[in-house]
């Protein structure tokens, strides 16, 4: 459980802090590692050793001959520990072999004899991706292993024995004696491979695996099942997926594979061998008939978005058509510098003549820390409702790095209980019931956020900032954003704290009206807020309210009467102080003027009771304040479309820049309308062949106003008499806008 501590202030702290704790956030797999009281991103590896973690996947030593207590010495990493067969083992007898859990594309295997005796002379090292022997029906055979490679040594005295692979799959290594040499052991063994294999763990992340085919065909248009899906990123060469599809079928096909988070990606490799397809009985027939790809265009998006909504693809690899590719080529790479990546997509071409577009294994490589995971907390309970009021943390933060936390509340919660019987089965509800007790396994609940529970906030921008999301409420969830710009650096969080009090009032609600703003025009405004009070709420005598937008206060009235307030205007807003404290229920309105620049402008407001400090808080929640007013938000809209660019205003259609002190400079004004996110902004004057004299302006720029002057300066010059051009652009997802003027200058 999190700790709970006290505060001599009468606040109550929650403090997550310690590994424990950190446990209990959902995490993206193994995307993110809790060690030492602080949780963060994982490392990727690239050219690692596939026996470091094969015990992962549930690898390990698959059998041996002799002293099979001792085997485990091969593969755990100590150079001094041996498995070494006794004097009495037969030649049959002297044998080991490895399963490394999962396939791999190996470059190299190295194999170290026990240095305190003497190596083996003649031996044979032996490989196997998986593939089995199959029966004259061509079905599997449980337990049997073909072995695809095998390379034979002769009197060798090397205590390192190296063997070079070429990115050959492979999932069992066997080392078996073909001469006994008294004391000879086995002190480790190595297989080196590209790296981490990210797509074994993409499920176990969130992510997912589609595959469809016949693409564009209508109705016919195939999306496989989720299990048929996932056999491409199983790790296992003997599952595959392959189509053959009817004539006159449209033989395109797509892989689009999620990762569950953003990785530096740099290798693609897919695995097109038919170890899984029998050799024998008539299905060898489409073993013998299968191939790949005719051609494949493999894309990739770090998941953003385009202005329609779909995913923003980036060409990675592509290849060309040929007939090599049919059965020539069975492994297909793609390599290319590291870049973010969360979603692969593979667009393949097929034939209806053949099982085609054979995929084994689709393999992921890259290295670095990742870029991009989100860890969220378990949802606390605070026992009642509560005000949180700021929120704190601890966090390593090396250069290009950086955490984003946000938070959300609740009073409700949503249960789902699954039912099992004794072993484990899972039921329905009804069936279980129907057992008798002592078949009854255990019922699992699990809880949920509720209807009434808030969006996620905004981020918060720095320790001990004030709680943005609203209360009081007794549920709360957090949420940790870690981004990494360097693979080889990444943010940790050490520590996150909440500090929360009894709410000053039991209830608030607010809306704003106008609802709906004329852009760039200034209107008066009236904010209602409801107050619904308790006999112990301490109650408040000062009122924040806040926005990204301008804002001049006008008055305040409570219940219907004018009330006295000390009005103090600050950087984003006003804050009011009442004469005296609000402690019962009440309807206040506060009038002020502002100018909505952008779609959705909110005005937030936060109750203080100044008698306790400014760290005691009450958020108010937007919602049904007055029966007049029928919005139930605190959000201003604009209308849905419009320009960008409007009111452009020039001082003068004509300047005399000649140092007299009149009309010596033009003001230019306009505003920018509906930017969410800064885009490019030009403001240049050009003379009428077309030829720019002059920059005015050439940065990003957000909604709002905007002034500039120009003082008749063309760099190094004055610009000469005439008429000139003055154009203002803007850059936005469905296009650019451009306003323009004519202007003179005159001496």
């Amino acid at each position: 459980m999190c700790t709970l501590y006290g505060p001599p202030t009468g606040a109550d702290e929650l403090v997550v802090d310690d590994d424990t704790d950190w446990r209990r956030w959902s995490v993206p797999g193994d995307a993110m590692l809790i060690a030492e009281g602080a949780i963060g991103p994982a490392f990727v590896r690239s050219r690692m050793d596939a026996v470091d973690n094969a015990g992962q996947f549930g690898g390990g030593v698959r059998g041996a001959g002799a002293s099979l207590p001792q085997a485990s010495a091969l593969i755990d990493e100590d150079p001094i520990s041996a498995w070494r067969p006794d004097q009495s083992t037969q030649l049959d007898d002297w044998w080991i072999e490895v399963d490394l859990g999962r396939v791999v594309s190996a470059h190299y295997v190295e194999l170290d004899f026990d240095r305190t005796a003497v190596p083996l002379e003649f031996f044979r090292v032996l490989f196997s991706d998986g593939e089995p022997f199959f029966s004259n029906a061509g079905v599997a055979i449980d337990g049997t292993l073909r072995y695809n490679r095998r390379e034979r040594f002769s009197y060798s005295e090397s205590y390192t024995v190296h063997i070079d692979l070429n990115l050959v799959p492979i999932r069992y290594v066997r080392i078996q004696a073909d001469r006994l040499r008294p004391g000879a052991g086995l002190a480790d063994l190595r297989v080196a491979t590209p790296g981490d294999n990210l797509s074994l763990g993409a499920l176990g992340r969130g992510g997912s695996i589609e595959v469809r085919s016949l693409l564009g065909a209508g109705d016919r248009e195939r999306e496989e099942s989720e299990f048929l899906s996932s056999l491409i990123i199983d790790g296992d060469i003997t599952t595959y997926w392959g189509r053959k599809e009817g004539r006159g079928a449209v033989p395109v096909a797509r892989f689009t594979l999620d990762l569950g988070a953003l990785f530096w990606v740099d290798r693609t490799r897919l695995l097109g061998d038919f170890s899984g397809l029998p050799t024998t009985g008539e299905r060898a027939r489409t073993r013998f008939g299968s191939i790949n790809y005719l051609w494949y265009q493999l894309s990739g998006s770090d998941g953003s978005l385009a202005p329609n909504g779909t995913l923003r693809w980036t060409p990675l690899g592509d290849l060309p058509e040929s007939p090599r590719n049919h059965r020539d080529i069975v492994h297909f790479e793609e390599t290319f510098k590291p870049r973010k990546l969360r979603y692969l997509r593979l667009l393949f071409g097929m034939t209806s003549a053949a099982l085609s577009g054979v995929t084994a294994e689709m393999q992921v490589f890259g290295e670095g820390y990742a870029a991009e995971v989100v860890s969220r907390s378990p949802l606390f309970d605070l026992g009642v409702a509560q005000n949180v009021t700021a929120v704190d943390w601890k966090a390593s933060l090396p250069g290009g790095t950086a955490i984003h936390i946000r938070s959300r509340t609740g009073n409700q919660l949503q249960e789902e209980r699954t039912y099992f019987d004794k072993n484990g089965k899972q039921l329905t509800r009804r069936k279980w019931e129907r057992l008798i007790p002592s078949f009854r396994g255990p019922v699992d609940t699990t809880r949920s956020a509720g209807s009434d529970w808030s969006a996620w906030s905004r981020s918060y921008q720095k320790p001990g900032q004030a709680f943005l999301s609203p209360g009081p409420r007794r549920y709360v969830q957090m949420e940790a954003r870690f981004l990494s710009d360097n693979p080889q650096r990444a943010a940790q969080l050490d520590e996150l704290s909440l500090r929360f009090h009894p709410p000053l009032v039991a209830a608030t609600r607010a809306e704003i009206s106008p609802a709906e703003a004329t852009p760039g025009t200034p209107i008066v405004f009236t904010y209602v807020l409801r107050i619904v009070t308790e006999d112990s709420d301490r109650g408040f005598d000062e009122i924040e309210i806040t926005s990204s937008a301008d804002m001049h206060y006008r008055g305040i009235r409570i219940d219907g009467e004018a009330a006295a307030a000390a009005a103090t205007p600050q950087q984003d807003g006003f804050r009011l102080r009442l004469d005296d404290r609000l402690r019962r229920d009440a309807r206040v309105e506060i009038d002020f003027e502002s100018t909505v620049f952008v779609n959705r402008t909110r005005y937030e407001t936060v109750l203080f009771n100044s008698a306790l400090g400014t760290d005691v808080r009450q958020r108010v929640d937007e919602g049904d304040a007055s029966a007049d007013v029928e919005n139930e938000t605190v959000s201003v809209s604009l209308p849905t479309r419009g320009p960008m660019l409007q009111n452009l205003e020039l001082s003068s259609p004509v300047i005399t820049p000649n140092g007299d002190g009149v009309n010596d400079r033009l003001d230019i004004r306009f505003d920018l309308m509906r930017l969410l996110e800064p885009r490019r902004l030009r403001v240049r004057l050009f003379d009428l062949g077309g030829a720019t004299i002059a920059e005015l302006l050439d940065s990003e720029a957000m909604a709002g106003k905007v002034d500039l002057v120009w003082d008749g300066s063309t760099g190094s010059s004055r610009a000469t008499p005439g008429l000139y051009i003055l154009s203002v652009e803007i850059e936005g997802d469905a296009g650019d806008e451009r306003l323009q003027r004519t202007l003179g200058v005159a001496y």
